[in-house]
C-alpha cells in the first residue's frame, strides 16, 4: 500500500485533536517525528516552519500517524508516517499556488566525506636483492625522500630523507598469490628494512614486489621485479 492509497483511505476519517500521549501508539510523535521536533518542513525549493497549532491522528493501532496543520507562512500541509520496527518513514504534502507540493523528509542527514588526493610526490629509492635462490633472504632496503630533493634516486644521501612514512611492501608471486608482506614506518634516517626467507625448493619464477609509501600529504607506489631461481646449483654456478 503506497502513501498516496494511504491519503485516499484516510482523507474520509474524522480528524482528532492531539491531547496527550496516544492509546496505542508505538511512538511519541511529538518526540520520535523529527519534523515536529524542528519545526521545519521542507519542499525541493523552499522552507517552511510549522506553526503551533497542529493535529495528530492515529491509525492500524499506531502504525500510521497523521499530522496536518498550517505552516507560518500560511500553507496547509498533511503528512503521514509509517512505523516501521526501528525507523520512521514520513511523506506529507503541502498546498501552494492552488497545487499540492511533495515536501521532502531526511531523517539522517548523511555528510559527504570530502577525499583528498595526496600528492605523488615521494621518492621511494630502493636497494634489494635482484636474483635470489631457494633458502636465501631477499632483502629490500628503501628510503624515501622528497622528489625534488633527490632527483638522481641516490640511496647514500644523506640530507632531505623522510622519517615516519608509512611502508607497505607487498610480494606476488607468478600466480598472484600474495606470498609475503611487511609494514612499518621509516625511521630517522628515513629507512625501512625487510627480509623475506625464499621457500625451499621453491620453483623458477618471477616476483612482483610492490612498494607503497604514504605520509600524512603524500602517497607513492614502485613497483618491481625479483627472479626467483630455485635450488642453487651445486657446483655454485648459476643455472
Amino acid at each position: 500500500m503506497n502513501f498516496y492509497t494511504i491519503l485516499a483511505i484516510l482523507a474520509i476519517s474524522t480528524i482528532g485533536i492531539y491531547s496527550g500521549n496516544l492509546a496505542f501508539a508505538q511512538v511519541d510523535p511529538l518526540i520520535d517525528i523529527e519534523f515536529l521536533q524542528t519545526g521545519v518542513l521542507n519542499t525541493s525549493e523552499n522552507q517552511f516552519h510549522i506553526s503551533n497549532e497542529i493535529t495528530i491522528r492515529e491509525f492500524f493501532n499506531g502504525k500510521i500517524i497523521r499530522v496536518s496543520g498550517q505552516v507560518i507562512e500560511g500553507f496547509p500541509y498533511i503528512t503521514y508516517s509509517k512505523i516501521l520496527e526501528d525507523e520512521i518513514d514520513t511523506h506529507g504534502m503541502i498546498f501552494i499556488g492552488g497545487k499540492f507540493v511533495d515536501l521532502n523528509f531526511a531523517e539522517k542527514i548523511i555528510q559527504e566525506k570530502v577525499i583528498i588526493e595526496k600528492n605523488d610526490d615521494l621518492a621511494i629509492v630502493i636497494q634489494y636483492t635482484q636474483r635470489i635462490y631457494s633458502e636465501k633472504f631477499l632483502q629490500i632496503d628503501v628510503k624515501i625522500f622528497e622528489k625534488e630533493r633527490n632527483k638522481l634516486n641516490n640511496f647514500y644521501q644523506k640530507d632531505n630523507s623522510i622519517s615516519n612514512t608509512n611502508i607497505e611492501i607487498i610480494v606476488i608471486n607468478e600466480d598472484g598469490q600474495n606470498v609475503y608482506s611487511s609494514n612499518g614506518i621509516t625511521n630517522d634516517r628515513g629507512l625501512y628494512e625487510m627480509e623475506y626467507l625464499i621457500p625451499e625448493n621453491s620453483k623458477r619464477e618471477i616476483l612482483i614486489v610492490t612498494i607503497n609509501a604514504e605520509n600524512e600529504n603524500s602517497k607513492s607506489s614502485k613497483i618491481l621485479q625479483v627472479f626467483s631461481l630455485g635450488r642453487e646449483p651445486s657446483d655454485g654456478k648459476s643455472s
